[in-house]
């Protein structure tokens, strides 16, 4: 009768197929003593370097294996033992990190035989069994049919004495290959990492920070009891020194992320540590809260992640360590996901941001200026953007809450799949608020830097220079007078002329670190601009197929008594459907137009505030309708403001009543007024919800400082820049804003003042 066969390199391909490397294969052993309820697991190598001599073995204390256990599950390819119930271990009723049984295949690509002696205890019944494997003399035969009679697999059962403890110790010898001093290192590298370091599991130390974050400990394993379950490497795979508390004394910020939440919302918390707060005396820890991304199903878990900014420091071993062992690892269940989180793996794309943000003009202070006042990283161009090696932490998944995230089959990283971009978007939003939050520590260091850098240029400073491009020219003319006089011998001349050459220069240096601080912003916003025109064309062509669609649906109903009364209740859902999306697009077409339009940037004039709010409004309506918030325009017709253009000063009001949306709450308020006063004209805008505490007010008008968790650091939205440039194009017309005190009913006022 005709049935299938199995060769015996099926043993071969499967090794090399679903287990990747040697360290991923070591890490599949431990894991099954983890699921055999091991508290204690002892991993010791001798003479890896030698395949012959080299062994390694795997010792546990978990509930052990008798013959047919070990027949049944550790002989069977594929063993369903794992799949039955609901998945958990018999004393600690683990979560099983298994599920395919096919994780004894890692013994065969590290090793060419496998030596097995288990005790299994049942009751008063203490039975066990020894086992060998040759794999070596299973593949010499052709079918699996074969194997059983050789001598490939022997197995005895054993007969303990009653006082023996259970525990399994699996032998690997005859290693697969001689590793090299480079590889066994590289080895060594991954497995010391294979579990999570106890200093981001365990309470943050007073030492480093004042309180506790989000949490104590985060949720590392889906387990219904507290087991303890720890991994000693030693022989020749004993890691090197660990130098994790100095990492953890080093780090600067602390970010913990906590997705758990049954309410489908993320918390994240980014605190400074008391190394930070010597720089930072001020800064607090900031708390957020956003909606769970996408469809709120994605993995649920918990972050803890330590941020070192600057160089590294300390001892070079140290440094050579953090340096290997630096980045966001992923563990399931307490065990490490490959690769992510290695040198080479940016799987966050934090080394790609920081390349593609950082500094590429080629310019940078003078070398006589920087040694009096040392420019620190953060006074570069562009944004905060720091690279992996900068970060140190963990992502915490467990199989409960991250069911449908699927590993590779060959167990190295997860399907890239909605699943695995909701985890990437949930962490990178968490990196993207800590760059924002040390933005706002680092605004007032920054600020004070230019002004010494300014102060010292002044004091130095070549005096009755009108203009900047005269300050240029003196400079290039004192440094051609100086190369004249260095060849003509006169060394005391020209050095004098070099020293005048570079005091002008400072001043340029100085001037040009202001504006470099804002190009990368510039830029981007450069090109946008460049876009708008078009898209104010394309806008208003939509607005007519809006129009259109929504009077054809209108015909359609009302001249066809044909219609069915469900497809007529349909289409008028459709109608009013239409309706909403051309209210919503003339809204956005009609603000363009006022901002980007010709006669908008033509010429300054005396703007109706009560007009230029009004169109604001537009802009916002969407987000104001949707969380029922009325918008009152109390501005009187007749109040005028300063000559502006209107683009500004629709775009002053558009942030203000942004700003007011988000804190005003579902059905809240938002209303605004104005009066001429004796000194100029006052504009108010006022908003229930959420009040600003006037002491620290002033605080919201700092670059980067902003209370919501939604970031876009490209184009700057949620920044907390808006209430910056707000400020920024009312200081060019003398007028002031202001937090004031609200009118009763309303819990924040802002106030504007045109002078004059």
């Amino acid at each position: 009768m005709p049935r299938f066969t199995v060769d015996t390199h099926v043993f071969r391909e499967l090794g090399e197929l679903l287990v990747g490397r040697d360290s991923t294969a070591l890490i599949e052993l431990i894991k099954n003593s983890y699921d055999a309820d091991a508290t204690e697991v002892v991993v010791y190598g001798s003479d890896v370097q030698d395949t012959e001599q080299g062994v390694i073995v795997i010792t546990d204390d978990g509930v052990g294996m008798d013959s047919r256990i070990f027949t049944d599950g550790f002989l069977r390819i594929a063993s369903r033992a794992k799949d039955t119930g609901d998945r958990r271990s018999t004393r600690f009723k683990r979560r099983f990190t298994g599920a395919k049984g096919i994780g004894r295949l890692a013994a065969h690509k590290l090793a060419r035989v496998i030596e097995v002696e288990s005790i299994f205890s049942q009751g008063r019944s203490v039975t066990g069994v020894s086992a060998r494997i040759d794999w070596d003399r299973i593949e010499q035969k052709e079918t699996l049919d074969q194997i059983e009679t050789s001598d490939a697999i022997k197995l005895e059962e054993i007969r303990p004495g009653s006082q023996a403890k259970p525990g399994t110790r699996i032998t690997l010898r005859r290693l697969r290959r001689k590793w090299t001093k480079a590889e066994h290192a590289r080895f060594l590298e991954e497995v010391q990492t294979f579990s999570v370091p106890e200093m981001l599991t365990a309470p943050l130390p007073t030492s480093v920070i004042g309180k506790q974050l989000l949490f104590t400990r985060p949720r590392v394993r889906d387990t219904q009891m507290d087991a303890q379950f720890t991994v000693s490497l030693d022989g020749d795979l004993a890691p090197p020194d660990d130098y994790w508390p100095a990492v953890l004394e080093a780090a600067n910020w602390i970010l913990e992320i906590d997705a758990l939440s049954k309410v489908g919302k993320v918390r994240y918390c980014i605190a400074p540590t008391k190394r930070a707060l010597e720089e930072f005396p001020d800064m607090e820890p900031r708390y957020y809260q956003i909606p769970y991304p996408g469809d709120g199903k994605g993995p649920k878990f918990q972050a803890r992640i330590l941020l070192r900014t600057g160089q590294s420091r300390g001892d070079a071993k140290v440094r050579a360590w953090s340096g290997k062992s630096s980045g966001i690892r992923i563990y399931m269940e307490g065990f490490r996901v490959l690769p992510y989180g290695d040198s080479s793996n940016d799987w966050l794309s934090l080394d790609r941001d920081a390349t593609e943000r950082s500094d590429s003009s080629g310019e940078s202070e003078s070398q006589a200026l920087e040694a009096e006042i040392p420019l620190a990283p953060e006074d570069r161009p562009g944004l905060l953007n720091l690279p992996n090696k900068h970060y140190f932490g963990a992502i915490f998944l467990t199989q409960k809450n991250a069911p449908f995230l699927q590993m590779l089959v060959n167990r190295e990283g997860f399907i890239p799949d909605a699943q695995y971009d909701q985890l990437v978007q949930v962490v990178r939003t968490g990196i993207a608020l800590t760059t924002r939050v040390r933005a706002v520590a680092s605004a007032s260091t920054r600020q004070e830097r230019r002004e010494q850098r300014a102060k010292i240029t002044r004091e130095v400073a070549l005096p009755d220079q009108p203009s900047f491009a005269a300050v240029i020219n003196q400079a290039q003319q004192s440094l051609s007078a100086a190369r004249r006089l260095t060849g003509a011998g006169d060394a005391k001349s020209a050095a004098k002329l070099l020293d005048e050459g570079m005091a002008s220069l400072n001043q340029v240096v100085s001037a040009s670190a202001d504006i470099a601080d804002q190009a990368a912003m510039l830029r981007v916003l450069a090109s946008v601009g460049t876009q708008l025109s078009s898209f104010v064309h394309e806008m208003n062509g939509l607005l007519g197929m809006a129009e259109n669609i929504e009077s054809a649906l209108g015909r359609l109903i009302e001249h066809s008594p044909e219609l069915k009364r469900e497809v007529r209740s349909q289409l008028r859902e459709i109608q009013k459907s239409v309706g909403d999306l051309r209210r919503h697009t003339e809204r956005q077409a009609s603000y363009l137009v006022d901002v980007v339009s010709v006669d908008a940037r033509r010429r300054r004039s005396r703007q109706k505030l009560h007009t230029r709010f009004e169109s604001a409004a537009r802009l916002v309506q969407t987000a104001a309708d949707r969380r029922e918030i009325e918008i009152r325009n109390g501005i009187p017709p007749d109040l005028r403001s300063p000559p502006m253009f209107a683009a500004e000063l629709t775009t002053v009001f558009a942030n203000l009543l942004s700003n007011a949306i988000k804190a005003a709450g579902n059905k809240g308020r938002i209303k605004a007024s104005g009066q001429q006063k004796s000194k100029g004209t006052s504009i108010r805008v006022e908003n229930t919800g959420k009040a600003v505490n006037l002491r620290t007010a002033e605080r919201w008008f700092r670059p980067f400082e902003s209370s919501t968790a939604e970031i876009d650091p490209i184009l700057g939205q949620g920044m907390g820049l808006g209430l910056t440039i707000t400020r920024t194009m009312l200081d060019e017309y003398g007028a002031t804003i202001e937090f004031v005190k609200p009118s009763h009913g309303f819990s924040t006022a802002l106030e504007i003042t045109f002078n004059g």
